[in-house]
């Protein structure tokens, strides 16, 4: 009998209450980047049978559960269907609690997996913390026993692709979004436009597009939909007033400043129909990016020659009562872009362009990306009132030769600005005190080949990204490489790209080809 009893015993433990599921002992090593906040693992394993099912009580939910199940059949070879009915095959359960923050997810797995999240992108990171723990094992869905209460400390989490200087084609860009999303990055930032070309589609416009080199609304269209599905939102980008030599070379007459030739790249600043011309690329841009809570300018980098020779400029100037100063209108350009920028309910974002000393005071209510602190120190701006995303030119620029191997990346902080250029007041880091008005970062690849995209960025974007979910070291370097790598063979797998660069990584120089 007591054998007997003992067997009953091994049994109830290594069944469930569904008998959908079993419960085992394993030895569990997760991998989750970034780190949770709370995680606690036991020597335990929750195996899931051919009937389990993901379940939710929210309709708009199931298309991520669809995404969720057809990631796990790329990485166990196993597929798991959907259901409607709350049952017994219900083993993997979503629901939105709007008792959480916004950002923070929770997940409890035992007999069932169980997870929770204060809003539908919280649910995707949590989506994503499952897509690193699932595991396949006697030709089955494995998760360990686990418990975790996961948030953000950083609310901007940003990459910044160029597509204006090298064209990326949709299947990039759709790649780049996987990414982001695998290691919860939340903006993708577009770089649209520049001198070199104008990738963006206009209707009232059209000569602006460049030829063989821009996107379609209904290829824009897809990108909306399939980053959102991925919790990533787009945020385009038309750089103004600077990098502007598609505007005036495609239609100099509403555009180009009179003397041009010698400064083809600014965009006329004293001409009504300039701000009317930019207010419907904006509009026409903003009617495929709706999800966008944010625009960017651009802003950075404007050349003034010739700009106050222009009779137009003069006049402008006159009867906007401005200072004969080409930064006092630099200034009121930005204001005013501002006004059309939030007259779509947008929030506008500009790169540090402007300076802390022009009469004519730059809005608080715009998001500065300081880069190269070379016009208004981040530790000035902060102090002035001004809303920071860290985009520190060293080390979270990605640029062809210019960039940094993981562990430089992971030994930055958020509020710490770094240029490798000597000329620049950064060149001795600026390390500012920690400030809420310091949003985020992101992480900027700038000038780069679409087939160099992937391969630069696959094991620099996790360290950047565990450093601004948690600004405070939650785990080692040597932990953060053991994980990345694990990770990045299955984003191998998700992504149908195994292309690596030749990166210097940790303190031993161990090379990952």
């Amino acid at each position: 009998m007591k054998i007997v009893f003992i067997v009953l015993s091994v049994l109830i433990l290594l069944v469930s209450c569904d008998n959908t599921t079993k419960i085992k002992d394993e030895a569990n090593d997760v991998s989750i980047l970034p780190q949770p906040k709370h995680l606690q693992v036991a020597q335990k394993k929750v195996v899931l049978s051919t009937d389990s099912k993901f379940y939710s009580p929210h309709a708009e939910v199931y298309p991520l559960l669809e995404l969720l199940s057809s990631e796990i059949e790329l990485v166990t070879g196993i597929g798991l269907a959907t259901t409607t009915s709350k049952n017994n095959e219900a083993d993997i359960v979503f629901k939105m609690d709007t008792s959480l923050m916004r950002s923070e997810y929770h997940i409890d797995i035992n007999e069932i997996v169980m997870v929770s999240g204060g809003s539908y992108t919280a649910l995707v990171y949590a989506k994503n913390t499952l897509l690193h723990m699932v595991k396949m094992s006697e030709n089955s869905v494995v998760f360990p026993i686990v418990e975790i209460r996961d948030s953000p400390d950083a609310a901007y989490r940003g990459l910044m692709i160029d597509l204006a200087r090298k064209w990326h084609d949709v299947g990039t860009i759709k790649k780049i979004i996987n990414l982001a999303a695998y290691y919860k990055i939340g903006f993708l930032q577009l770089h649209f436009t520049d001198n070199q070309s104008y990738t963006l589609p206009s209707k009232k416009y059209p000569k602006l597009s460049t030829a063989e080199k821009h996107y379609s609304y209904a290829e824009l269209e897809e990108l909306e939909a399939y980053s959102q599905l991925r919790g990533v939102t787009i945020i385009p980008e038309i750089d103004v007033p600077g990098h502007s030599k598609q505007f005036t070379k495609k239609y100099g007459e509403i555009f180009a400043i009179e003397s041009d030739e010698n400064n083809p790249s600014i965009v006329n600043m004293g001409k009504e129909e300039v701000y009317e011309a930019l207010d419907v690329l904006i509009g026409e841009t903003l009617s495929v990016f709706k999800s966008t809570p944010y625009f960017h300018i651009g802003g950075d980098e404007a050349k003034f020659n010739g700009l106050m020779d222009d009779p137009d400029v003069r006049k402008y100037m006159v009867k906007n009562k401005l200072d004969i100063d080409v930064h006092e209108l630099f200034n009121h350009f930005i204001n005013r872009m501002n006004s059309i920028v939030k007259k779509y309910n947008k929030q506008m974002c500009v790169w540090e362009g402007f300076g802390p000393d022009a009469n004519i005071e730059i809005s608080k209510d715009i998001i500065v990306f300081p880069f190269e602190t070379n016009r208004y120190l981040p530790t000035e701006l902060i102090n002035d009132g001004y809303t920071l995303v860290n985009v520190s030119w060293k080390p979270l620029y990605v640029v062809n030769e210019k960039k940094w191997e993981p562990k430089t990346i992971y030994d930055w902080n958020m509020w710490r600005w770094e240029n490798w250029w000597d000329k620049a007041p950064s060149f001795e880091p600026i390390q500012a005190s920690k400030s809420d008005l310091v949003i985020g970062a992101q992480m900027c690849a700038w000038e780069q080949a679409q087939e160099d995209e992937i391969p630069s960025l696959r094991k620099r974007l996790p360290a950047f990204v565990e450093r601004i979910w948690n600004t405070e070291e939650k785990i080692s370097y040597d932990e953060l490489m053991k994980r990345m790598l694990f990770l990045d063979k299955r984003l191998s797998i998700l992504i149908n790209d195994d292309r690596q660069d030749t990166l210097l990584i940790g303190h031993n120089y161990e090379k990952i080809k």
